[in-house]
């Protein structure tokens, strides 16, 4: 997958492109959705979305967390979906200011556009008046093809980015994983931590959690972890430990894997949550601690003595 970056890159693309249109986080199965749809014969697939969220630009402070704030997590995800190119415009105050004709006008400017795909509710150009029907007359005019998909049903839930967030903080992985078509996922890079974990005998990876990212209910979750060829299963708490004392608490994800004994300082995981196990709560003691892990332990599904 080639990624780029602006629209002048686009010159060098050796054929047309249909485009997916969106900020894609998560990459649900709405999303997949949309992606899929994005194909043309003799077409790339290509996806145009932006970086950091619009709302970080229109109204600093009331941006969504994000369910991919890695980029490259994100960009991973999409070429898992076949996706030929993806362009990244960095979202700045003038790309805001630029109105939805313009864009399409730029974009048709600057490559070869097979056809454009969004979800029905996709927005774009300056004040958000971009919109579906806008651009089904566009393309039209333009000689490319526009196709609008629904919003995707999973029962009576619609599938989308922000109901995904709002199961997340109520500790629901279960329908948080249907929606997103695999296990939500935390990624970091394992940090040195008190190391009291390992005095307990449940050596941790401690990764730091992102001011930008989504975060699921504090709490005890089944995960598991591919590193080095091998699907690693285990326990993580994710919150701010609040049997620990400490004098500046942040949140921090601290997994104990099973039967390993590797060496991860300074690796890079893609921790997927499993289940939902237990609230974060405070111990009277680390001995009570200890016990408890050893229940979360004895509790998981594929746990093997």
């Amino acid at each position: 997958m080639q990624i780029l970056h602006s629209f002048a890159q686009l010159s060098t693309l050796p054929c047309p492109v249909h485009w997916a249109m969106g900020f894609f986080d998560g990459v649900h199965l709405g999303h997949s959705k949309v992606i899929e749809s994005a194909s043309a014969p003799g077409a790339l697939r290509g996806v145009l979305t932006f970086h950091p969220h619009p709302l970080a630009i229109l109204k600093p402070g009331n941006e969504p967390k994000l369910l991919t704030p890695s980029p490259d997590f994100k960009a991973e995800l999409l070429h898992k979906l076949n996706v030929d190119v993806l362009l990244v415009l960095p979202f700045t105050a003038e790309l805001a200011a630029m109105s939805p004709q313009r864009f399409i006008d730029t974009l048709c400017a600057s490559c070869r556009v097979a056809g454009i795909s969004v979800g029905s509710n996709w927005h774009f150009g300056k004040g958000g008046c971009g919109n579906a029907d806008f651009l089904i007359k566009t393309a039209a005019r333009s000689g490319f093809c526009a196709r609008v998909n629904e919003l995707l049903q999973l029962g009576d839930e619609t599938v989308c980015s922000s109901r995904i967030r709002e199961l997340l903080t109520e500790g629901n992985i279960t329908l948080t994983n249907e929606m997103l078509g695999r296990p939500f996922t935390i990624c970091g890079t394992v940090e040195h931590g008190q190391k009291l974990a390992r005095t307990l005998g449940f050596p941790t990876a401690n990764i730091s959690l992102p001011p930008s990212a989504a975060l699921p209910k504090a709490g005890v979750y089944e995960v598991q972890c591919c590193h080095g060829g091998r699907l690693l299963h285990g326990i993580a708490n994710i919150g701010l430990r609040p049997t620990i004392d400490e004098k500046i608490k942040t949140p921090r994800l601290e997994a104990h894997f099973l039967h390993t004994h590797e060496n991860l300082y300074g690796q890079q995981l893609h921790i997927q949550l499993l289940r939902f196990i237990r609230p974060e709560q405070r111990f009277e003691n680390i001995s009570i601690l200890k016990k408890q892990i050893e229940q979360d332990i004895a509790g998981l599904t594929s746990y093997q003595r």
